[in-house]
């Protein structure tokens, strides 16, 4: 018993001492296999983190460029605004000029507002502020145009007093062609005459408007009608310097609102005529170089429900020489009376002549004056007017003339921007047209924008 006991404890020793190497063995193997794979995996792990960090660069890369196109889309699309300043603008007078999203100016705002200063003799002292004007003008497309001037005067209808009114002085739209022949139709400036078509205070030397344009051309004289304008350049042997430029109205034309002392109660409504006839108003101008410029204006239609003729022409020119600008208009109507009822002037005439010195003092450069303006100027004007108006056989005898000598001074900081200082010398005969024989002290303001 004792002797099997041994032998079963040696087998077991000996199986014992065998088995230990063989695990070891294939738990090395296991170890080596798992470190394997932890390497693999990682390399794998690695490999992902990288790819997904090089998606997320993509996606940021196209992100920022989407934002990029989008904002790009968004400028192309927004509205482009520009002050390109008073008159500067491809259409109209207004100084902020609107592009659409294509680039293409379509839109000008702008417009001018006075503030005047008048001390007459015989008169109460006075500020006025007499105009605030807007210019809105379109251009849809290069070949159709719109433009607009509304004007508020003293205040509009319902200022204190209500002596004010608000009224359009121009709004119309043009079909163009070609430079020799382009369509315009609406409430038009009448094109008779130099001061009727620029007569924007902004503009002006001097703050009152010449007598002409007061009593025989019935400025702002605006009519409701269509017609045709365009200008050429001829060339004459070697002499191609010379512009040709006109336009031609036919309009609804004057009613007898006049009297012996001014046309201008014959403006008409730019809604009915007072007739069944229309007038035709013509005007020509030839430049034959730069700053020269004469000009032929011609009117022919009737007035009144009785269909009376009233007719007028007009002559004016516009010359530069240097620092020097002078301006002359004459203008003349003549009124038929066929209706032995009506008592009306025979006829309406005058004159002026305008000499403006432009100038600067370099010494003001650095002065309140000069400091920040680019090109600021003094003005020293003279002005000689004459108006004479047939009498309508009233009380008094003879034709009604009034005569006037303005000296002025004015300073411009900005070509928009005017200050104006002036002295009038007023003379009459018979009826008052306008000051009498009162001589006046003006001061004024004027800004365009």
């Amino acid at each position: 018993m004792k002797c099997l006991f041994m032998v079963f404890m040696a087998f077991f020793f000996i199986v014992a001492g065998a088995v230990p190497p063989c695990f070891a063995q294939e738990a090395s193997e296991l170890k080596a296999m798992v470190e394997q794979m932890k390497s693999e995996y990682e390399v794998r792990i690695r490999d992902l983190e990288a790819k997904i960090s090089r998606m997320e660069n993509k996606q940021e890369a196209q992100v920022a460029q989407l934002k990029g196109q989008i904002k790009e889309e968004v400028r192309a699309a927004s509205v482009d605004v520009e002050y390109v300043g008073r008159h500067n603008a491809p259409v109209g007078d207004g100084g902020l000029l609107v592009k659409n999203p294509s680039g293409f100016a379509n839109v000008s705002l702008g417009g001018y507002f006075d503030m005047e200063y008048i001390n007459r003799k015989k008169e109460a002292s006075t500020f006025r502020q007499h105009r605030w004007v807007m210019n809105l003008a379109a251009q849809p497309n290069d070949r159709i145009r719109f433009n607009s001037e509304v004007e508020i005067e003293y205040g509009g209808p319902q200022a204190p007093n209500a002596d004010g009114e608000i009224k359009v002085e121009q709004a119309y739209a043009d079909y163009l062609i070609n430079d020799l022949i382009n369509v315009r139709a609406g409430a038009v400036l009448v094109p008779f005459g130099r001061y009727n078509l620029y007569h924007d205070a902004d503009l002006q030397d001097l703050t009152d408007r010449p007598l002409l344009a007061r009593d025989i051309i019935p400025t702002t004289w605006t009519e409701a009608g269509a017609g045709f304008f365009g200008g050429f350049e001829p060339v004459i042997g070697s002499y191609d310097g010379l512009a040709i430029n006109y336009e031609m109205y036919i309009v609804n034309g004057l009613d007898n609102g006049f009297s012996d002392t001014g046309l201008s109660g014959g403006r008409s409504s730019v809604k009915t005529d007072d007739n069944n006839n229309k007038a035709l108003v013509s005007r020509l101008t030839l430049s034959p170089a730069t700053g020269q410029e004469v000009s032929l204006s011609g009117y022919l239609g009737k007035y009144g429900t009785a269909g009376d003729d009233i007719s007028g022409f007009a002559v004016d020119s516009f010359n530069t020489f240097g620092p020097l600008e002078l301006t002359s208009e004459y203008a003349y109507f003549g009124v038929e009376e066929e209706n032995a009822l009506s008592d009306l002037a025979d006829y309406f005439q005058g004159a002026y002549v305008q000499l403006s010195h432009h100038f600067w003092f370099k010494g003001l450069n650095d002065t309140f004056l000069g400091r920040g303006f680019e090109n600021p100027t003094f003005t020293l004007v003279g002005r000689q007017d004459w108006s004479r108006i047939h009498d309508d056989s009233d009380a008094t005898v003879g034709p009604n003339q009034e005569i006037r000598s303005t000296l002025g001074l004015n300073y411009r900081p900005v070509e928009s921007c005017v200050f104006k200082l002036e002295y009038q010398l007023n003379h009459t005969k018979n009826e008052v047209l306008e000051a009498g024989n009162n001589n006046a002290f003006i001061a004024s303001m004027a800004l365009g924008f």
